[in-house]
């Protein structure tokens, strides 16, 4: 994609809005250095020097939207803990609607803590269930969606299989959506993957349409065959299947597969690159691009994003740089 067209699609949707319903995340690192080993274990003692934290799931969706220059509301559950509560305080900070955000003391904030020395991940802890919302949560839920759909111009679905799709509301919300005339955009889990029919535009990874498709993708008519496959059962205008290093494969209706080639760049890591692709793609079809360039926007975003450490949402920027080179 040329930069004059990604500084283009930037400008049209300055402004315009969009609702991220979804499994929202708290990522916290903790960092320090390792230099003995502990008495009580043969494991690293890590000499605490900082922690910080940032948005993840659905609400790292949000951030990437709202860094890209939309206005975006966030609807999802957290915990009443201090993960909750940092998570929100993050969305404030940038100026994103939190009102769609319901706590929830019955249960965690899903949170993923990595302990790092010398740059390394030393280990992982997450706190998370993926119990479905309760009716009641659902409900409450309803009531914010029912407000913050009528106000945007895009619905923007991020499943992370933590309760959101096998609580019912993500064919509530597509139904409502629908019949307001909004796009909907869509990052599904295999396992609810039927709970997104009708889904405008669905963007899944390689592992995960593999999954979602029942065989393994070995090669590239595998992946052409899941495509087609998951977008006639879904019933959906457009679906992206997201690849990597070889681009993402793009399936539309009476449309041949076509693959969109990535933007090589130093790769440092690729946590929350899924994230990064699906905002960027739905920036696009805000600013009423075709699917194709909603592809190569998102594999710009991608590729902009693997080049930080750590789940970084992007900025205009990031996204502009990676376009010039």
């Amino acid at each position: 994609m040329k930069i004059e067209t990604a500084q283009h699609i930037i400008e049209t949707v300055a402004g315009r809005r969009v609702a991220v319903l979804g499994d929202l995340m708290l990522d916290e690192w903790i960092m320090g250095e390792a230099l003995r080993i502990s008495p009580e274990a043969p494991v690293p003692v890590v000499q605490f020097s900082r922690r910080w934290t940032a948005p993840g799931g659905a609400a790292n969706v949000g951030m990437n939207l709202k860094n890209l220059g939309a206005n975006v509301g966030v609807l999802g559950v957290v915990g009443d803990d201090e993960g909750g509560r940092d998570l929100k305080g993050e969305l404030v900070k940038f100026g994103i609607d939190i009102e769609g955000i319901i706590c929830d003391s019955a249960r965690p904030t899903t949170q993923k803590t990595r302990i790092m020395a010398q740059r390394q991940q030393m280990v992982r802890v997450d706190r998370e269930t993926d119990l479905p919302w309760s009716a009641e949560l659902c409900e409450r839920l309803q009531k914010q969606l029912e407000k913050q759909i009528l106000q945007s111009d895009v619905l923007c679905i991020s499943d992370y299989d933590k309760g959101l799709a096998t609580s019912g509301l993500v064919q509530w919300a597509i139904k409502l959506a629908l019949e307001n005339g909004k796009k909907i955009t869509s990052g599904p889990k295999p396992r609810n993957i039927n709970a997104f029919q009708e889904a405008e535009f669905v963007s899944l990874n390689e592992k995960e349409a593999g999954q979602a498709a029942g065989f393994s993708l070995k090669d590239d008519a595998a992946v052409a065959q899941a495509g087609r496959q998951l977008r006639e059962q879904l019933q959906c205008p457009a679906l992206a299947i997201t690849r990597g290093a070889k681009g993402a494969m793009l399936f539309e209706a009476d449309e041949e597969p076509r693959s969109i080639a990535a933007h090589e760049v130093e790769v440092f890591d690729v946590a929350g690159a899924g994230d990064t692709f699906l905002a960027a793609a739905t920036l696009a079809i805000l600013a009423g691009e075709n699917y194709g360039s909603a592809c190569e926007l998102g594999n710009l975003a991608a590729a902009a994003s693997v080049r930080h450490v750590g789940v970084v949402a992007m900025s205009q920027d990031d996204l502009l740089r990676v376009a010039g080179n």
